[in-house]
Parts: C-alpha cells; structure tokens; sequence
C-alpha cells in the first residue's frame, strides 16, 4: 500500500517532513533549548566523555529498514549494519538490540519476497524485539501475521490491537509487552504505532490506538509483572513521542523516530529519555545504563555512522547477514532483470515529481487501469509512483517497473456520483505545500486548480471524456484498493458502490508490466490533462485577505453555505473580533432555529433592544436555549466574545440537536488559544466549521 509520513496533526507532521532533509544539520551540535527549546542531555553524556563506573545494560537502535538489503558495493548495507551492531555486543555483552518498525516493507525486495527477507535477517541476528510500523502494514495485516508467526524474536505493541481488543497477531506471536531478564535487571518492553497508520496502509480491521491512553494503561501491567525498567519501541513522529514523555509516568527510555528525525543526542523529558535517529542505514544508536536498585542511576550514548565505521580496518560485515543479502539480491537479480519492452520518450519517475502535477509516466499507469478496469475515469495516486530516477529513452526492464510500483496495490472498480468524483480531485490537490503522495494522476479526466485557494475549494474545472462533469451523474471509476478503502484523505470513497474489489482486480504493478510486455514500445507524454490557473471557480469569494490565512478554508466554506459574509466585497476582516451578537446570529443561522413568535419573548437583557440589528437573533438564540447572559439583565452584545463563552454556546447547541458529543473537540482548530482569549473572525469561522461538520456525521440520540 502507498505510504507517506505524515501524520500526526496534519499541519505539524507535513512541516516536520518539509525540514526532515535539514535534521542533521539543525542538530549538529543541539543544546538544550535549540531545535524548538528541545531538552537535550548535551555533549558531556557522550560514552566517550563520560565513561561508567560500571555498565549494566546496553540498549543497541534503530532500525526502519523499509524492507531494504542494498548491496556490498554501498557502504550503508544490511550485512555492515549488522556487523556493526555484533561489534557492540562482543564488547558489551548485557546488550539489547531492539528494531522499531518499518523493518519488512516497502521495497523492490518487499514486493518480490513479501517481507520474508528481513525476517530472515532478524532471525539470524536473534534481534530481541520488533514493534509495527505503518510499512509493515503495507502488504496486508494476513501478511503481516504470517510475518510474525515466521520470527523467532518476540513483536510488541502497545496500541496494536483486532477488533476485539487483543494485541494484533497475538495467536502469531505477537504481545503487548514483554520483559526480558539482563544482567539480573528486569527490563520491559513494548511497542508504539503512528495513530495515522489506517490512513496510509492497510490494517484492515485492525484499530491503532491513542498512545498516550495504551501507555497509561500497560504500564502498570509492566510493572505489576516485575519490570524494573520500561523501554518503548517507538513507530511513532518524535512529536507524539514527546507527548507521550510527557504526558505518562514511569517509562524510562524511548527509542525510534516515524518520521526520521535524526539527532546526535538523546533528550529528556520528566525521568524519560529519547533518542531519534533516522531511518535505515545511516546511524546506529547505543545508549548504555547503569541500574541501580531498579533505577537507572547513570547513562551515556553514542551515535555511530555506519559509513565512517566501515572504512576502518578491523571492521567486517556480519557473515550471515552478507550470505542472506547476497542470496537474496541475486534471486531478485535473476528474476528482474529482464527486459520487457522500451520507452522512446524519458520517463521521470521520481517520487517527488508524481505529486506536484502531472506526468507522463503517471499518465501511463492511469491509463493502464482504465483500460484494464473498463472505467469512465481512473485516479492513481503520486505517491504509489516512486522510483526515484529518470529513465531514459531505451530498454525497460521488469525491474524498472517493480522500482516504479514498489507497492501491493490491487485495482478496485467503483461506482461514484459525480460530486464525490470532484471531491475526490479536490482531496488530491489539498496538500501540494506538503508534497503529499495524494495528489491524483488521471485518465479520463481534465481539471485545472488554483494551488493559491483554500483546501478544499482549489478546483475550477473538471472535465469527464471531455465534457463538464455532473456532480449529480454517476462514473465509473478505475483506482487502487488503498484510495478505494480511504487512504490519503479520499474518505469519500469508501462509501461508493464496489464492481470489482481487490481480491478480484490484478496487482497494478504487473498489470503495467504485461502492459509493457504487450506493447513492446512504448511512448507516455503529458497532455495538458491536469493544468494550474490563476482563475477561481464559480462563487468563491474575492476577499483578498483571506489568501493564506490559516482558516482560510474555514471562512470559504461558511461564505458559500451563507453563513459568514465579507466587511465588503474584496475584504473578509479575518483577524477582527468578532461580538457575542455576531456569533449568536452566526449560530441562529448554521442551526436555522427560530423563535417563538414576539409576544412570547421575555428577554431578560435590557441592553438588547428591539430596534437593534442583532435583537432577532439574540431573541432567537435566548429562547432556544443557546446563550445565556454576562451578569445580570446584561448580554453585552457589542463586546467581543470569548474562547469559553463559544465553548459554552456550542455545548448548548449539541444538546439542542441531540448529538452525543464534546463541544471542547469543536476547539481543536483553535487549541492555541486561551479561554479568555477574544476571538476572531476568522477563529470563529472555524469552530463553527468544526460545528457543522460534527453536525453532519453524527446520528442525533434519543435522550441527553
């Protein structure tokens, strides 16, 4: 399945990857308040600048291997990483390696082997620990399954579990946490999962939970079952590793980084230490403890990279680990290098080129599934392209395409209504400041957007087999069983009629390789199918300061239901406080409530007259129950509302439309701001937004 890094709280992860290529750099030499007012331990804890009077235990991370091997000709292979890591233990016995996920997937050798090369690995290297990434979800949860049931080293989860609430892959082998006796220290360990895993892979029924919650509740069952010490294996975007730290008592250390943060030193937070980094092959972690009554008293780290190590002369790669690699990658050799056709025109394929517009070869595998499928249209997404070169005109080997396609996708038959196909479009051009892999590669179709609009409101044309599309018509649309269960934001497709699942449907990789096959030469080109203007469509809104705004999205959707109206024409006023009788007639109007006719009002506030422009809505709101006074007969109605006193009118409005929900999780956009903040127009805007879109996917309950 296609996957991306992305997500915890949508904003902050993408800002995360944007700067992920300068992590090395902004943490070259960290000190506690760089890099954010990060708390790092600092310099003088490195292993060489702070020796141990004695050393009882040594913790050896990180892996996120992506399912890669490499070969012996790139320094920054399996075989020296694990020659490296049986360096460490010769010399610190007492030693724990442990993996953190995102270890099986996804590659070429993902692809071919189905995860089992790594496990090979880890069970030849006798790694103490494994947790899930959302990669190792990408061929399957079944897969997965048999993954675990094929290791001889123990998988842990925290907030992994089935339908039923038991640790996921539990009849193969997997647990909630396990403790393993070293060096006469009970030491316990668990595993963490990005909540954003359902998004962007497969995990089927499965339910990844809040990491927070799963962490406050196993603890103390590790506890309770005699560990001393707790170590989290952590799949987890440091941000949310962070608040973990902070927010749960009694873990000692956490290791492993979903976004690849990389830095030379540990942090603290409370009693808890953490450590990112990176991904794959570059770094190797060692962190060693000295314990002392049950608690660790002493410690100090390195950070070893792996390219520096190699070039030393005692350094060898790890036998076994060499023979399984070597193995391996000549069978994927073997069974790869073929050639199946040729290209007469380049073919870009690199992964960042897919999701900003489009692309020949995007064209070509959209239309490879159009074809296949029988569909109106086809959507794929970027980020399922990402081989990472340009192939130039010539030979096209299977290789080429399995590197092209690297994951288990399935194509899916739907049939959609021709709103849901917009909003599908629109979902895909929603995240281009992030380079998400959502952004759509199509057949059938021709949209232009404007990238300067809010999200959700970028489209301005969309064209189906060359005329307008109908939202009220229905299509038939050809894609990935990933876009098709929600993945990448495509929530409105889950819902759509199903003609042909994923069990049915081929694999897109070699449906596009028998493509190749068949054609013998082939010749993409792009066709102006996906353009940008500097147009808007049909009634946004021309309020020019609005561009940018961070609830601009917010205000436009409230604009074209008619709720939120302009200071003018060209002038919205986003950062203007808005008054408590503003809001209260913004309120009347999401709702649609009405008064009881005017002789039964009895409004208590004599600062509210009836000749004033809010008296109807105040008079309104009073009698349903929605607002209340400030003291008094008092209802200020020019004074500028705040945080809480929103808070409270939406509660009442929850209860006045029987919905069972919090109106504090209304707030969420606005989790900045302070409850006795006066708020804005524009924040408003977006808790009101928050309102009707809670409002329209939950079922009213009979009684409150």
């Amino acid at each position: 399945m296609r996957i991306t890094c992305k997500k915890w709280l949508a904003t902050l992860t993408a800002c995360l990857l944007m700067v992920a290529a300068l992590a090395g750099q902004a943490a070259a030499h960290p000190t506690a308040g760089s890099a954010g007012e990060l708390n790092f331990v600092g310099e003088n804890y490195e292993m060489s600048k702070h020796p141990l009077s004695e050393t009882t235990v040594t913790i050896i991370h990180d892996t996120h291997f992506h399912g890669n091997f490499y070969t012996e000709k790139d320094p920054k292979n399996i075989a020296n990483y694990f020659g490296l890591i049986q360096q460490i233990r010769a010399k610190q016995p007492n030693s724990l390696v442990i993996a953190n996920g995102d270890d099986t997937a996804t590659s070429l050798l993902s692809t071919v082997f189905m995860g089992q090369h790594m496990i090979d690995v880890f069970n030849a290297m006798k790694v103490d620990v494994d947790t899930f990434g959302n990669h190792d979800f990408d061929m399957g949860p079944e897969q997965l399954k048999k993954l675990v049931a094929a290791s001889t080293f123990p998988w842990v989860s925290a907030n992994v579990t089935d339908k039923n609430g038991k640790t996921f892959a539990e009849a193969e082998g997997a647990k909630s946490f396990i403790i393993k006796e070293v060096n006469g220290v009970k030491i316990g360990l668990t595993g963490l999962t990005t909540e954003e895993t359902p998004a962007i892979s497969d995990v089927g029924d499965n339910i990844v939970g809040d990491p927070v919650a799963a962490m406050k509740k196993i603890v103390p069952q590790m506890k309770q079952a005699g560990a001393e010490i707790i170590i989290v294996s952590s799949h987890l975007a440091s941000p949310e590793a962070r608040i973990v730290a902070k927010e749960v008592d009694g873990i000692d250390l956490i290791v492993g980084d979903h976004a690849a943060f990389a830095y030379e030193m540990p942090e603290k937070i409370n009693d808890t230490l953490l450590w990112f980094i990176g991904d794959e092959f570059t770094y190797l972690g060692q962190i060693n403890l000295q314990v002392k009554d049950g608690k660790i008293n002493d410690f100090n780290y390195h950070r070893y990279t792996l390219e520096d190590e190699v070039k030393k002369a005692e350094f060898k790669p790890d036998p076994k680990v060499k023979q399984i690699m070597d193995d391996y990658n000549g069978r994927l050799d073997k069974e790869l290098d073929v050639v199946i056709g040729k290209t007469e025109t380049e073919l870009d394929i690199m992964k960042a080129t897919q999701r900003k517009g489009e692309t020949p070869i995007g064209n070509y595998v959209a239309d490879a599934v159009r074809k296949y499928i029988q569909s109106d249209v086809a959507i794929v997404g970027g980020g399922d392209i990402r081989a990472d070169y340009v192939l130039p005109p010539g030979q096209i080997t299977k290789r080429n395409i399995m590197e092209t396609l690297p994951f288990q996708n399935y194509l899916v038959k739907l049939e959609v209504s021709g709103e849901d196909l917009w909003n599908a479009l629109e979902n895909g051009v929603s995240e281009l400041e992030s380079g998400a892999g959502r952004f759509p590669q199509v057949s059938g179709i021709q949209f232009s957007y404007n990238p300067k609009l809010a999200k959700g409101f970028r489209l301005v044309e969309v064209k189906v087999g060359g005329k307008p599309l109908d939202k009220r018509a229905t299509y038939t649309l050809g894609t990935t069983d990933y876009l098709a269960g929600g993945g990448d934001g495509y929530e409105m497709l889950p819902k759509a009629k199903v003609l042909v699942d994923g069990h049915a449907g081929p694999l897109i990789s070699l449906l596009v390789m028998d493509n190749v096959q068949q054609q013998g030469t082939i010749a993409p080109k792009a066709e102006q199918r996906i353009t940008v203007t500097d147009r808007k469509p049909s009634g946004y809104p021309d309020f020019a300061d609005i561009d940018g705004h961070e609830f601009a999205a917010s205000i436009v959707k409230l604009y074209a239901k008619g709720i939120m109206k302009g200071e003018s024409a060209a002038r919205f006023g986003p950062d203007e406080q808005i008054t408590r009788a503003e809001f209260a007639a913004l309120l009347t109007r999401v709702l649609g409530v009405s008064a009881e006719p005017e002789q039964s009002a009895k409004l208590p506030f004599k600062d509210v007259a009836t000749g004033d422009w809010y008296y109807t809505a105040v008079r309104e709101a009073y009698q349903q129950g929605l607002i209340q006074g400030v003291e008094g007969d008092r209802f200020a109605p020019m004074s500028p509302i705040t945080k809480e006193q929103v808070q409270i009118m939406l509660t009442n409005a929850l209860k006045k439309q029987k919905v069972d929900a919090a109106a504090d999780a209304l707030m969420e956009p606005l989790k900045n701001v302070a409850a006795t903040d006066k708020m804005t127009r524009a924040q408003a805007a977006a808790a009101l937004d928050s309102f009707i879109r809670l409002l329209e996917s939950k079922e009213p309950v009979a009684n409150l």
